[in-house]
């Protein structure tokens, strides 16, 4: 989410968003020679030290703007699972700066180069098998394995359009190469402790207020401050950052979706364990109001997340594919989606 205030002398110049440069359009052939005037470059807040802020920051002084990110955590610490990028995404890393995305790879597990795709919840007995897709026999012969719905085209797709493969790097990792490669550009570029709290616009860009009630300028502020965001709070008039409806199903703003989601790692200890692992990258399994997703994400762990169906708030899931949850009020709605 971006909010613009460009003003004054500074710009958004030239097809590689590079700071601008004046100079008079023609001359005489034989007059003195112009020296063209450096204006000073565009001047950017980033609120946020998250993947996303810390992107938008790394491409933004390669373009070579002046760029500060303020970020609430006193300081970074490894915090956090693993993250998929689709082909679409490592395409665009790749494009901000091939370096980037060279790092990436020697961090990264593919998992688009296996089958991935849709298992039916219901059917799937745990074997973690690699029978045929959507095999149509068994509709006349019930010992035909019916648990892969279907299978995404992720190795395919990349091929013909000349994309790198799906794959997971870990989180922290990957805030790590984006931080060092910032700092490369920038020593500076971070202010850390230092979370945006509001924003108003003026007559040379915007006026930001951070957590300690000090006021910078810039001439953008980018809001990249996750879920809970002062910036779109604001821009959107959400209201009070986490503020509950009274009901409980709306929180600045976002409507509760009807599912909440649980999540973890684990290592196969057997090869029974999850015997698909070298030729599965990731499945989802679904059921009435539930789906599962395993994912390998390298180093001999797989990750795993379910989503269920279940009242807001419902802070434990039941034990088993039949258990729905514990929920947190005495007469749940299991129904609701």
């Amino acid at each position: 989410m971006i909010s613009i205030f460009a003003v004054g002398s500074s710009g958004l110049a030239g097809s590689g968003l590079r700071p601008s440069r004046f100079a008079p359009a023609t001359a005489p052939r034989r007059a003195a020679a112009v020296v063209a005037a450096e204006e000073r470059p565009l001047k950017v807040a980033i609120a946020g030290g998250g993947v996303g802020g810390l992107t938008t920051a790394l491409a933004m002084l390669k373009a070579g703007f002046d760029v500060t990110l303020y970020e609430r955590t006193g300081q970074f610490a490894r915090f956090g699972g693993p993250i998929q990028f689709a082909s679409n995404a490592l395409s665009t890393l790749k494009a901000v700066d091939e370096g980037v995305f060279e790092r990436v790879m020697e961090k990264f597990t593919f998992t688009g180069t296996r089958r991935c795709g849709i298992k039916d919840g219901l059917r799937a007995d745990g074997n973690f098998r690699m029978t045929d897709v959507a095999d149509p026999k068994y509709i006349f012969d019930s010992s035909v394995p019916a648990d892969w719905y279907l299978e995404f085209p992720l190795k395919k797709c990349a091929d013909f359009f000349q994309l790198p493969y799906t794959g997971v790097i870990n989180r922290p990792d990957l805030q790590e190469i984006l931080l060092d490669e910032c700092r490369q550009l920038k020593p500076d570029f971070i202010q850390n402790g230092q979370p945006v709290t509001s924003y108003a616009q003026t007559s040379s860009g915007v006026a930001v207020t951070l957590g300690d009630g000090s006021v910078v300028d810039a001439d953008v502020l980018v809001g990249s401050d996750g879920i809970w965001s002062a910036v779109r709070a604001q821009m959107y008039g959400e209201g009070e950052i986490k503020a509950k409806s009274a009901d409980g199903l709306t929180q600045q703003g976002c409507p509760y979706s009807g599912y909440t989601v649980f999540a973890g790692e684990f290592v196969p200890e057997k090869a029974s364990d999850f015997a698909d692992y070298f030729e599965c990258g990731y499945k989802v399994y679904i059921g009435p109001g539930k789906y599962f997703v395993t994912s390998d994400v390298g180093e001999g762990r797989v990750q795993w997340y379910s989503f269920l169906s279940c009242p807001p708030g419902t802070k434990r899931a039941g034990d088993t594919w039949e258990a729905r949850f514990v929920s947190p009020n005495p007469n749940p709605n299991p129904n609701r989606t």
